[in-house]
């Protein structure tokens, strides 16, 4: 079976793709892009630290103004994230079985409620997988400083292929540090997956530190 995630290169979606490794023969990491900024391959090298094939794909043209139109009409991000976050994954589910993201328990947007996620998965005849959707930010972080490394930066220098850092940067680029400082929180921040951390090597060197410590004291 072949899953496809939706891919940041953060720890959210490095950790989804951990946890869905024991199920699936091939996984897929997908970033989307709205085309304006280069912080798509970021993700493409956490992609390749966790050792999985990355593609990204480019928003069809009118997703990224639409987002524009949403956010600045409402001046809060929620509606415009949860848009690009629907479009995203109807994208997927129209070649993929398995669609997957790193969507948890506390996030307020992007999320698909229900019955959205019963309409995405009836008319497209695909699986929606939400590793974390029972988990809380600091289980989270707990979890994968266990298996990544990882390292945390504010949203605006651009750290990873999140919808909101992509929609930050356009936002920016067409309207102004103003506009972008109106309808978003500040410091905010975005993680990235710098390196997977070699777990059986770590194991070993704690048994044979064990095993040193029980000669020593024969």
């Amino acid at each position: 079976m072949k899953a496809s995630i939706l891919f940041s290169g953060g720890k959210d979606s490095g950790l989804t793709t951990l946890m869905l490794e024991p199920f699936f023969d091939e996984i897929e990491l997908v970033t989307f892009s709205f085309g304006r900024d280069e912080a798509w391959r970021v993700a493409a090298s956490a992609a390749a630290e966790m050792g999985h094939v990355h593609r990204r794909i480019v928003f069809e043209e009118g997703v990224l103004e639409k987002g524009l139109d949403m956010l600045r009409s409402t001046g809060y991000p929620n509606d415009a994230l949860n848009y690009v976050h629907s479009i995203a994954l109807e994208t997927l589910a129209e070649s993929c079985e398995f669609v997957a993201d790193g969507t948890r328990r506390d996030d307020r947007a992007p999320k698909m409620g229900p019955s959205a996620i019963k309409s995405l998965e009836d008319r497209l005849g695909v699986h929606y997988l939400r590793p974390l959707a029972g988990l809380g930010g600091k289980a989270i972080q707990a979890m994968a400083r266990r298996y990544l490394d990882f390292e945390e930066e504010l949203s605006e220098r651009y750290p990873a292929s999140d919808f909101e850092v992509g929609l930050r940067y356009a936002l920016r680029e067409q309207y102004g540090q103003q506009e972008v400082e109106r309808i978003f929180p500040s410091r905010h921040t975005h993680t990235r997956v710098i390196r997977r951390k070699d777990i059986v090597q770590e194991v070993e060197g704690q048994e044979d530190q064990a095993c040193q410590g029980i000669q020593s004291e024969s």
